[in-house]
């Protein structure tokens, strides 16, 4: 099961999506790279009797609140993720 956060409005192939893997664990990946998982959630086995079958959603909320503690804004998260990128990407790196 896949969800879809948001599209690119130019690459419609790019996006992020919060999967469900066969495993039964939960990730945030970019559309186009499945192999290296942005976030992964594993819920026990007591949570999921818990949650009865919620556990895309809740994984969904889990994000969004720790992206909200971060950032104070997550109504984009492919731009969040964007702007961490170029963040640590354009630090300036000094050698001795």
């Amino acid at each position: 099961m896949n969800v879809k956060l948001k599209k690119h409005m130019k690459d419609t192939s790019n996006y992020l999506e919060l999967a469900q893997l066969p495993d039964g664990s939960i990730v945030l990946r970019r559309s186009d790279d499945h192999d290296n998982p942005i976030v992964k959630i594993e819920f026990s086995s007591e949570s999921k009797d818990f949650l009865q079958g919620q556990e895309l959603t809740v994984a969904k909320e889990m994000i969004r609140a720790g992206i909200e503690s971060v950032s104070g804004n997550v109504s984009d998260l492919d731009d969040f993720f964007d702007k961490q990128r170029e963040k640590f990407s354009k630090k300036q790196i000094i050698v001795h």
